[in-house]
């Protein structure tokens, strides 16, 4: 009897040994899956010129994709044109945006006039606007891996934090894409906010992803589409966060986040979801998170690039020697696509603009069909 329990208690002790190394086992495994999702993670600055009312929505689009995405790890915000944001601040999106997806992003103001110079450091502004130079340095000096950049509208915060820190932005940015300018001649919106600092970033020779906002085809990002072909697809919290930027909602009356929650007036979704949209920047997030651009059941999907072995089959960026001039304008003769010595990558779509304008459209409704549910 005595032996027998010994016997029981012995296999007992085994038992319980084979289980604490199994559940040890599994949490090792638990904690690698965690670590190497973590190590694949892209630091992302993002740069925009997001206001409340919006000048043009399709930045509210945008941040609703970089936040879709969770490849991205957002270290922050820089608000464009900053005595703009006094007025009309940006952070109403962000923080909606936030709510929605439980993610915390710190935001700042830019730098709130044009620099006088391509080399402008620019540090003569007012202190409340030195924020967003501050914040892309200290970013890159605190981050343990390179980050990436998406800059739309001025470019001044990124010029100006180059021109303070031209080594470490070189040794610590991964890209830079640039969605801004012509591929043809043409004058373009973001350039004219500020020419000088276009001009210096494009002349930086930091590891630039050019996105021509307009030009001669296929080298121009610019797509688009009807909002209501995709709004009614998403959640009720994002279709609810647009609608508050398009009917451009005053703050003062109608709470940025209890909205969210709230049924959505027929008259509301007649006007604003008949609106037509403009779009340039999709391909960055897409690019810079290292998603692929396929097919899938029929529709294009932007998955994960660990998941897709084929190239990307919708766009690309193509190295090229871009010559820009002193007031920012690139001829498409300036664009050399035989160069033995490029400055930068430059935006290319494959196909038709129709076979483009596609795949962004079922792309961007896949990319935020999740978000808020």
């Amino acid at each position: 009897m005595c032996r027998k329990r010994l016997s029981g208690l012995a296999v007992a002790w085994r038992i319980s040994v084979v289980l604490g190394v199994g559940i040890l086992f599994t949490s090792l495994l638990s904690s690698a899956g965690v670590a190497e999702q973590e190590s694949r993670r892209v630091p992302l600055i993002y740069c925009s010129d997001l206001f409340h009312p919006p000048d043009d929505p399709d930045d509210w689009f945008d941040l609703a994709t970089a936040f879709s995405i969770d490849e991205f790890d957002i270290r922050g915000i820089v608000l464009d044109q900053g005595e703009k944001q006094m007025q009309r601040t940006g952070r109403i999106p962000i923080e909606q945006m936030m709510a929605i997806t439980g993610k915390k992003v710190q935001s700042v103001y830019g730098l709130s006039n044009k620099l006088k110079s391509p080399s402008d450091k620019a540090l003569d502004q007012p202190q409340e606007f030195q924020k967003g130079a501050k914040l892309i340095i200290s970013v890159l000096q605190e981050s343990d891996k390179k980050v990436t950049l998406i800059a739309v509208g001025s470019l001044r915060d990124v010029c100006a934090a180059f021109n303070r820190a031209p080594r470490l932005l070189k040794a610590k940015v991964e890209r830079l894409y640039v969605v801004a300018g012509h591929s043809d001649g043409g004058n373009e919106y973001n350039v004219g906010l500020d020419p000088h600092a276009y001009v210096g970033v494009m002349r930086s020779g930091l590891p630039i992803y050019w996105l021509p906002c307009f030009g001669r085809e296929p080298f121009v990002s610019k797509w688009g589409f009807r909002q209501g072909d995709l709004l009614g697809s998403w959640s009720l919290r994002i279709q609810n966060y647009f609608a508050y930027g398009l009917m451009k909602a005053d703050p003062t009356k109608v709470d940025p986040i209890l909205v969210l929650f709230k049924p959505i007036p027929e008259e509301v979704k007649k006007k604003a979801w008949g609106m037509r949209r403009s779009m340039w920047s999709t391909p960055a997030f897409i690019d810079g998170a290292g998603r692929k651009m396929v097919v899938l059941d029929g529709r294009w999907r932007a998955l994960p690039g660990k998941h897709v072995r084929q190239r990307n089959r919708a766009f690309g960026f193509v190295p090229a020697k871009v010559t820009v001039n002193d007031k920012g304008i690139t001829r498409f003769d300036d664009i050399d696509l035989n160069s033995s010595e490029p400055n930068m990558l430059v935006f290319r779509f494959e196909g038709t603009l129709d076979d483009y304008n596609k795949a962004m459209r079922q792309s961007l409704e896949g990319l935020l069909k999740e978000l808020g549910r």
